[in-house]
């Protein structure tokens, strides 16, 4: 420093004390200082401001530049319901991601109400005391009852058809209804995605705790195809009403006196994964899962029976198996037009199956062949069958073709499930008829020569034919016929 900066130095600390001393509170600030300072303040708030950018406006940009979802038919904005969690569960751990391309319109629906959800009550459902009444057949739990978390989940495929076009091409509608869908399973969503095409047509998938549910429409061909995936224990098929009930809205007709057909469904029920509970359990097993549920290629496929004994699960559906015959053919069976059909409707009515266990056990179409030949051939091989013991036959059928016997005066038949009789003669009372035998009753059952009792076969002829039992000749049976797997 040169001898004139030094007494310009001294010269400014000079004031600079001077001012001090008359106002101790100033700040003084050089012009350098503050040039340096707005240079260093721009260039932060732009780094700051880039940066922002590049994190969320450009990853952002479809939701943020998209306008508001407009429904088509009010020009409205629409307004998508969000997720509900069912009353008394818990959200989960979990971290939720997601990435789309930008489909030009829509607006994104995240929300997730911790709240209870409305109670909505459909028609086929049966309301006890105890709640819900559910077919169950546990195919997740040990003997003691315990669920049992395994890599295995139910798959259930559903398309229904002649189903209104509005409602197809009604995204608020149709999320709604998942919703609900969702609800009645007992699931619980997390999340849900939708994607509206144009000029119609909308896919929708929803993110369950459990897996998923997913869906796709076609308005102007009255479809929509529905899956459905769970890995948790409430079965999936007493869903099948709710489903057709939740989305297969009837058509409306266009023109007066139209003919509008009726949603048909077509559905599949596949157990998927691996269980771990031994050959019973295993995907695929049993006749039921094998030939009838994993199935949709049957036009018809409804459950009309699902009981519970203390002894067995009893299972009954009506099928239509187009290999055999169409369904159109039994439809026409139901109109008085003067076709084949409607002259034989017997000959087109669906196929009544009984399962027990999930093991078939007879069919409309077959069983007389089937009872016939287990029946006849004895009887005729005996010079005079008077006395007849059945072990098993409850559906009846069985005991039909014996007394069909002019020479038979007691039919003893042993049948260890009394529910299953009680349901024979509620759903299947065609396998027990004997109005067409002289002298008989309209229900075999009730024929004064047949006698019903409700043990344990085995025991039964234990106890009274031991080798040590007193038994005369007229306490013997000429015949006895073996209906029990």
């Amino acid at each position: 420093m040169n001898k004139s900066e030094k007494l310009e130095s001294n010269g400014l600390l000079e004031a600079g004390k001077k001012r001090f001393d008359e106002d101790p509170y100033q700040v003084l600030l050089s012009f350098r200082f503050m040039v340096w300072s707005f240079l260093v303040s721009m260039f932060v708030a732009y780094v700051i401001g880039r940066t922002g950018r590049l994190v969320l406006v450009h990853h952002m940009e479809a939701l943020m530049s998209a306008p508001v979802e407009v429904n088509k038919a009010t020009g409205m904005p629409a307004l998508l319901p969000s997720p509900v969690l069912p009353k008394g569960k818990k959200m989960p751990n979990a971290v939720y991601a997601s990435k789309c391309f930008s489909p030009g319109h829509g607006a994104a629906n995240s929300a997730m109400l911790v709240e209870s959800a409305p109670v909505i009550e459909l028609e086929h459902w049966v309301v006890t005391e105890e709640g819900k009444e559910l077919n169950r057949r546990n195919w997740t739990k040990n003997e003691d009852g315990d669920e049992i978390h395994e890599p295995a989940g139910q798959h259930l495929l559903v398309d229904i058809e002649n189903v209104d076009a509005v409602f197809l091409d009604s995204e608020e509608r149709l999320v709604q209804a998942m919703l609900d869908l969702v609800r009645l399973s007992d699931s619980t969503m997390l999340s849900y995605h939708c994607y509206e095409f144009g000029p119609v047509g909308i896919s929708c998938v929803g993110i369950l705790l459990e897996s998923h549910v997913s869906f796709h429409t076609w308005p102007n061909e009255g479809v929509i195809t529905l899956d459905l995936f769970t890995c948790g224990s409430s079965p999936l098929l007493p869903l099948i009403p709710t489903i057709q009930e939740l989305f297969g809205i009837p058509r409306q007709p266009t023109n007066e006196g139209e003919d509008v057909k009726e949603p048909r469904t077509l559905w599949a029920h596949k157990k998927r994964g691996f269980r771990r509970g031994g050959k019973k359990n295993n995907p695929e097993h049993v006749d039921i899962d094998q030939h009838l549920l994993g199935w949709r290629e049957h036009e018809l496929k409804t459950q009309v029976a699902y009981v519970e004994t203390s002894y067995q699960t009893i299972e009954i559906y009506d099928i239509i198996n187009p290999a055999f015959y169409e369904i159109k053919q039994y439809e026409r069976s139901l109109v008085d037009d003067g076709s084949y059909e409607s002259q034989h409707p017997e000959v087109f009515q669906p196929d009544r199956v009984v399962y027990l266990d999930g093991v078939m056990q007879s069919r409309r179409k077959g069983e007389a062949a089937y009872h016939e030949a287990l029946v006849h051939p004895a009887l005729f091989a005996h010079d005079n069958p008077k006395r007849v013991a059945i072990i098993g036959g409850g559906e009846g059928a069985t005991l039909r073709e014996v007394l069909k016997h002019k020479t038979v005066e007691k039919v003893t038949m042993i049948e260890i499930d009394e529910g299953m009789v009680n349901v024979s003669r509620e759903y299947i009372p065609q396998w027990g008829d004997c109005s067409n035998i002289v002298g008989s009753t309209a229900s075999c059952f009730e024929d004064p020569r047949a006698e019903v009792l409700y043990e344990d076969a085995v025991a039964w002829f234990l106890e009274r034919y031991a080798e040590d039992a007193n038994v005369t000749e007229a306490d013997k049976y000429d015949v006895i016929i073996m209906d029990a797997l």
